[in-house]
């Protein structure tokens, strides 16, 4: 079998992969499930132990995280092609090139529409294009029905991951988000992630409804939820104070895989049905 040469972007250079991989391993949820609805999973060896859709991958060996690597099992499953993320798993990357691993990191997406282009790149640097596209349509022809579903709704996005985390201007969460309609708080912060965010700010904004995506294998409940805002000062916001708490579930809106776009239709039915139908 033959290799293709597909140029990266966040490596600078082409990389040589092969013409159709056959022993994949994903570093990336997102990817991850990507490769399995493009038509590529039975051809995935490993996955990180944050993958967990679709279903299928989870009886899958687990070879690493977002920032750490198992050499021992990923030799064990000798992979063709390592598929990873940028950002956070930048280290990674470059201690697996340098181990000689054949590695394409896909971009971290920085808007909705990035996220449909990701598709299309896994179907290029795996052999799955005609499938990619397919799916990428699918997703596209989903989106108008989605477009200000939100419209007007103060909405106020967290994520718990070790502590509070909100989503800035340049990330995929905030233009989701802005997709549906909704105004947020951090909408003009020139930044991907809002980490610990001024509570002056969240009170002056004064959400309608706040989003809470909980953390994996947490039992979080609205009241739960509620005593933690209360502990930052933040009982008195509207949204508290009326009950409007929705509470989403882990790798939701955090989760940058073709399932996005089911997260976005499930949010925004859960807003609205937290603001009275309106």
């Amino acid at each position: 079998m033959g290799s293709v040469r597909v140029y990266s972007l966040a490596l600078g250079r082409e990389v040589e992969v092969p013409e159709r991989p056959s022993r994949i391993v994903s570093l990336s949820p997102a990817v991850t499930e990507t490769l399995f609805l493009i038509g590529a999973g039975p051809r995935v060896v490993g996955v990180s132990v944050f993958c967990s859709k679709p279903p299928e991958v989870r009886g899958l060996p687990k070879v690493g995280s977002y920032y750490k690597v198992s050499y021992s099992k990923l030799d064990e499953l000798k992979p063709d092609l390592i598929l990873t993320t940028t950002g956070a798993q930048s280290g990674v990357v470059r201690e697996l090139v340098e181990k000689g691993y054949t590695v394409y990191p896909i971009p971290l997406p920085v808007s909705l529409y990035g996220v449909l282009d990701n598709i299309i790149t896994v179907g290029i640097v795996t052999g799955e294009i005609a499938g990619a596209r397919r799916l990428a349509a699918k997703l596209s022809s989903r989106l108008p029905s989605l477009r200000g579903r939100l419209e007007g709704v103060r909405l106020y996005y967290e994520i718990d991951l070790g502590g509070p985390v909100s989503a800035g201007a340049h990330s995929y969460i905030e233009d989701a988000l802005e997709f549906l309609g909704a105004e947020t708080p951090f909408s003009g912060t020139r930044e991907p992630w809002i980490i610990n965010p001024d509570p002056s700010v969240i009170r002056e904004f004064d959400p309608d409804v706040i989003v809470y995506e909980v953390k994996p294998f947490s039992k979080e409940t609205p009241e739960r939820v509620r005593r933690k805002f209360e502990e930052r000062g933040l009982g008195d916001l509207r949204a508290i104070r009326e009950g409007r708490l929705v509470l989403m579930p882990p790798d939701s809106l955090a989760h940058y895989g073709p399932s996005l776009v089911d997260a976005m239709e499930e949010l925004s039915r859960r807003v609205r049905e937290a603001l009275g139908g309106a």
